[in-house]
């Protein structure tokens, strides 16, 4: 196999005391000697050079042949098998509130609080999904194939690199430099009848020698679709149906595609069979709707690359010293879409007394003698279907340099563009169903009147295509756009002083532009579809930095202090808007007491100011579908307070409350006075490398990360059931519902019909969120003489979550430990284990994945029979060969074809995608030839 360059080698074994877990391991073992080859070089967290060893931060990396070692396809599908990416990671496995975009989530802090940098500096931001979401690096915009190393720091780094880096920083360093031609292809596809299918091309090219060099790479990616029915698992729906004896709910997964459900004012539910074309009760066992041979399971992603990145000495002399110009230059063109089930006749507010939710009586096809609400998918049409095509461009120019005194210096200018056009097909206009449902307004509309009145009451396809097109919004198109621009100065040198070695500073200055821009089509901005309203919006944010750092060698040579340093370091940001100017500091000591035994320490502040969106968010409009008093109180395990409160609103008896999901319909724009999220971050870690035990290494980190006033939107369902379990409704949590849009009354004013129409759910500082735990790994390679093989490797890493927790002031708070909600799930424990042969020209790994079990946040197991995600454990298989220029790895993933744990508030196919493996047992190939 290819040797990996002393620094990478060090890296992996002296700084992280972490072992590549759910990725191949290194595929050569380092020895004394070569150890001694290490160069200095500044590491992600730090702008001072130094050599690898006397990094105080926990951090681990993983080099190219790594990722040629894996299925990955982009950045993202390799890191969330690592214990330490948890929460929700978003890829092509999220379907409904995707985008294509590919996002991982450092400690499940969220996508906004975990920084993504290209050789050290930033890249541009984009929309993760909704128009509210901005903040994130979009991996799909890193060429996988020149990538050298990535360097995941476990980390706060605000000092380092300013806002953002709160939970982390993942570091992806690309290749400067590489002599020769390298091809490289690959495929893979789900066993489960061969499907999904992706297939992988890469170019490389370069040259280089003293003064310089140069490389260039093409890249092309596709991954096809898979459709949830096509997994046994997925086969259909899972609804909630309630047993009317125990008040418990029970897995049902049936349901028919040919479902509607019909609610007179009177009361009562009803469908029209199919079979006898009779009216009879709606039946939620055998009636729900299935939406699984519609909704995609994998959504299909492709993409081209062209990268190219060169440096070169320009001249040395004795004034300036040697000076170098470099460059990066990367564009990158992704098309990808979405595939959910056909919209239906929802109005807004589902329970609300709104002419949009009604059929007439008037309607020449409707049964009954009064108004009635149809729930009715538009299974005529072809479902809904989101295309994303967008357009990424990155340039970073610079000049570098090293005096003749040993210092450093480089100045760059970064410009980096991101443009994304999102089509929406599908989506029905709310004013239409109204008028196509009724005559008399139907009569008055000429469109209308040409297709004819709508019978929604008759099966499936009685619905023309006239009139279809005429009930739909097809296509609506947004056009979103950011763009960032950053220059930046840095020094860095030795200053001789201390008996214990030279003292490392350095200093710097950066100046940052960050732009946003949504123009949405006039569907979108009227709020006329189901897909919810848009406004547009415009607006950038500047900050000027400066920043300091200094590396103190305090003790060296003694008894149980072989090396003992002192890190400081001290950031100052100004911005031009809410977020105003902030201070963040780092402390840290490195206690190197011999050979075998180090400890490191940080203590650090950090901040996260608010993005331009953030800032200038606005209304989006999704529907509330859920009653607050909807079920009778079997178990008598409802509050005194609750039931009088369902009581007052007009409620008889007593009603089950806890467990339901709250979408909102309304989510209110911020005010722009958002200030930034201020985080202190604590860590503490041990490393073991016994010299009696060549190989064996032992590696502990416990961090504790609390950020204050963090951003996010206020819970609908935290404020709905604190709303109703205060007396007479007092909870300022109350003031977010409204039960008229126009008017504005709230529940506090008891001016209600018990619905949630309206909830209000602006982007705010909340409270606090706080997570901790224990980074735990160890790994060992010993010689062995077994077949061809020379070296036996083992390893093991995982990490416990101790805490997260989220305060939301009024609203109380919630530990997620333990817990699978809509999307996040934060298992308490997540473990990694592998076991491989090398030999000199091949090698066998066989890795674990593994995470606990969690339970259903939402709808806890006293009421429902499918409460908990279940452990899973996941085996891959991988096996690589070399034979002159030609590499060659297969694998299996998921080996065992484990399903994902199904549970009642996930989001996607009752699951979490961004978690859990959804695909199942996936076969894969890659061939790399070397010229």
């Amino acid at each position: 196999m290819t040797a990996q360059r002393p620094l990478v080698r060090a890296i992996k074994l002296a700084l992280s005391g972490a072992f590549i877990a759910g990725a191949t391991l290194p595929m050569h073992v380092a020895n004394a000697q070569e150890e001694k080859t290490m160069e200095e070089v500044v590491i992600t967290g730090s702008r001072i050079s130094r050599d690898e060893f006397a990094s105080s931060s926990p951090m681990a990396v993983y080099d190219a042949t790594d990722l040629e070692n894996s299925n990955a396809s982009s950045i993202d599908e390799f890191l969330m098998k690592t214990p330490e990416f948890t929460g929700s990671n978003l890829g092509s496995s999220t379907n409904n509130g995707g985008s294509g975009g590919k996002m991982v989530n450092l400690r499940g802090l969220g996508y906004k609080r975990t920084l993504v940098l290209i050789n050290g500096r930033r890249q541009v931001s984009s929309f993760v999904g909704g128009p509210n979401d901005l903040g994130a690096v979009d991996l799909n915009t890193i060429p996988m194939g020149m990538v050298e190393r990535i360097e995941v720091l476990k980390d706060g780094a605000s000092t380092a690199y300013g806002s953002d880096a709160i939970a982390g920083v993942v570091n992806v360093i690309l290749r400067k430099r590489f002599d020769g031609v390298k091809l490289t292809g690959g495929g893979g596809a789900g066993t489960d009848g061969w499907d999904g299918k992706n297939k992988d091309l890469s170019f490389l090219m370069g040259t280089s020698n003293d003064q310089g060099g140069m490389v260039l790479g093409l890249e092309y990616h596709k991954q096809e679709e898979i459709i949830q029915a096509d997994r046994k698992w997925g086969e259909y729906s899972t609804w909630a149906i309630r047993d009317p004896d125990t008040g418990r709910f029970v897995d049902e997964k049936q349901g028919s595609s040919n479902s509607r459900t019909i609610l007179p004012v009177s009361g009562g539910a009803y469908v029209v069979d199919a079979k006898t074309g009779s009216v009879r009760p709606f039946n939620p066992a055998t009636d729900t709707y299935n939406y699984a041979p519609v909704n995609a399971l994998l959504t299909p992603n492709e993409r081209w690359q062209i990268s190219a990145a060169g440096d070169h000495e320009l001249f040395s002399d004795s004034l300036v010293g040697q000076v170098n110009a470099h460059a990066e230059l990367s564009y990158t063109k992704r098309t990808s879409h979405q595939r959910l089930a056909p919209d239906a006749s929802f109005g807004k507010g589902s329970y609300a007394d709104k002419a949009s939710n009604f059929v007439p009586e008037a309607n020449p096809y409707n049964p009954f003698d009064e108004d009635v609400t149809v729930r009715r998918r538009f299974v005529e049409s072809d479902g809904r279907v989101s295309n994303q095509s967008v357009d990424t461009y990155r340039m970073n120019l610079g000049f570098n340099g090293e005096l003749d005194n040993g210092i450093n210096w480089d100045a760059n200018y970064v410009l980096a563009d991101n443009s994304e056009i999102k089509e929406y097909k599908g989506s029905h206009r709310y004013d239409r169903w109204a008028t196509a449902v009724d005559p008399q307004k139907c009569a008055a509309d000429a469109n209308c009147a040409a297709a004819g009145v709508l019978n929604p009451f008759d099966d499936f396809g009685s619905i023309t295509g006239q009139q279809m097109d005429y009930l739909l919004a097809n296509s609506l198109k947004d056009q979103y756009h950011t763009r960032m621009e950053q220059l930046a100065f840095n020094v860095n040198g030795d200053l001789p002083g201390l008996p214990a070695g030279d003292i490392g500073w350095a200093i710097g200055a950066e100046k940052r532009t960050d732009f946003a821009e949504i123009k949405p089509d006039e569907f979108s901005a009227g709020g006329l579809t189901t897909g919810g309203s848009v406004a547009p919006l415009s607006g950038e944010q500047n900050v000027k930095e400066y920043y300091g750092e200094l590396l103190l060698p305090l003790i060296s040579d003694l008894p149980l202090a072989q090396q003992v340093n002192l890190e400081a370091s001290v950031r100052h940001s100004k911005y031009d808007t809410s977020a105003g100017s902030n201070t963040s500091y780092r402390a840290a000591v490195d206690w190197m007491f011999n050979d075998d035994f180090r400890a490191r320490t940080v203590l650090s502040t950090g901040f996260r100011a608010p993005n331009t969106v953030e800032l200038l968010s606005q209304t989006v409009d999704n529907p509330i579908v859920e009653n607050w008093c909807e079920f009778t109180d079997l178990r008598n395990d409802i509050s005194d307070t609750a039931k009088a409160n369902c009581a007052s609103l007009g409620y008889g008896g007593m009603y089950e409350t806890g467990y339901q999901y709250q979408p909102e319909y309304a989510q209110t724009a911020s005010t722009g006075k958002l200030g930034p999220e201020e985080s202190k971050t604590f860590t503490f870690g041990l490393v073991w490398t016994p010299a009696a035990i060549e190989n064996l290494r032992f590696s502990v980190d416990y961090f504790d990360i609390e950020i204050d006033s963090y951003i996010e939107k206020p819970d609908i369902n935290a404020m709905s059931l604190t709303c109703l379990e205060s007396e007479n409704f007092s909870s300022p949590a109350c003031n977010n519902f409204a039960t008229d849009k126009v008017q504005g009354t709230g529940i506090g004013n008891k001016e209600t019909l018990g619905v949630t129409q309206d909830a209000t759910s602006p982007l705010a500082n909340l409270g606090t969120l706080t997570t901790s735990g224990l980074d735990f790994a160890t790994d060992y390679a010993m010689d062995i003489n077994f077949l061809s093989a020379h070296t036996l490797q083992a390893g093991l890493s995982g990490t416990w979550l101790r805490e997260y927790k989220k305060d939301f002031g009024d609203l109380g708070s919630v530990d997620y430990v333990g817990t699978a909600g809509s999307s996040d799930v934060f298992p308490e424990f997540r473990i990694n284990a592998n076991i491989g042969l090398v030999s000199d020209d091949w090698s066998v790994q066989w890795m674990m994945r593994w995470m606990d079990k969690s339970e259903d946040l939402l709808r806890p197991a006293a009421i429902t029979t499918d409460a908990v995600a279940e452990a899973v454990l996941y085996h891959d298989l991988v096996a690589t060969y070399s034979y002159k220029n030609l590499d060659l790895s297969v694998g299996v993933d998921n080996v065992t074809d484990v399903a994902p744990p199904q549970y009642h508030s996930g989001f996607n196919m009752h699951t979490a995608p961004g978690v859990y493996d959804t695909i199942g047992r996936r076969a894969w190939f890659k061939v790399g030839m070397n010229f």
